[in-house]
């Protein structure tokens, strides 16, 4: 990181960051600097605002998030909610079935499983390690 982009975070209103932004915030600034230092330009908020230059609304915008994400939950089955979450997660872990697994607090085996009777429904699996998708009909 370069020295101007070592400064402390602005005050946000005393208001509370969801746990994994900032992880989230230091991924986005890995993946998106050109140089090979990440300087306080490349450093942005989920809306796109330079860190630096970030006013409140952390909570505002946590709360638009959460209604959304309940909306997007109303009317599905607990199975569907699980199977998307298992294949996201699956997904973000890039195929890794045991980092699924612990991410998701469930054992390997049930992660197989689970993946066995997605594959079996003609549910796309995303491949471990970059092989060929299970279960595309």
């Amino acid at each position: 990181m370069s020295d101007n982009s070592k400064v402390p975070l602005p005050n946000l209103d005393n208001e509370p960051m969801p746990l994994r932004e900032p992880e989230n915030t230091m991924h986005r600034a890995v993946l998106l600097t050109t140089g090979p230092e990440i300087g306080v330009d490349g450093i942005m908020t989920p809306d796109g605002a330079r860190l630096d230059q970030a006013r409140g609304g952390a909570v505002a915008h946590a709360a638009l998030a959460a209604e959304q994400m309940t909306r997007s939950l109303v009317g599905r089955t607990v199975a569907d909610v699980e199977r998307d979450l298992i294949l996201e997660t699956l997904k973000h872990c890039l195929g890794n079935r045991t980092h699924a697994a612990n991410t998701l607090g469930i054992s390997i085996r049930t992660l197989r499983n689970k993946l066995n009777e997605y594959s079996a429904d003609g549910v796309p699996v995303p491949p471990p390690h970059g092989g060929e998708v299970r279960g595309a009909a």
